[in-house]
């Protein structure tokens, strides 16, 4: 089974787009902040990071560089 990252703000487009995911049979891990996505990651590997381009604290694109550090899985962004 695929494990994604969904890493979203809008709390209502976490929760349809994650349900999406889950019910197509993928393993979804959801938060709605970068620094908790730094979290998720040093405790599981993913296949695939949906990451909200527009965040309050640090935009996607500073976190995909901070990602970039240390993973190469796919990003796709928000």
């Amino acid at each position: 089974m695929y494990r994604i990252l969904l890493v979203e703000d809008d709390e209502d487009l976490s929760a349809i787009a994650g349900l999406t995911l889950e019910r197509a049979g993928y393993e979804v891990d959801r938060t709605f902040t970068c620094a908790g996505a730094e979290l998720l990651m040093e405790e599981h590997s993913y296949d695939l990071i949906l990451l909200d381009i527009m965040m309050p604290v640090m935009d996607g694109i500073t976190a995909t560089a901070k990602i970039r550090e240390f993973s190469n899985a796919p990003i796709i962004l928000l």
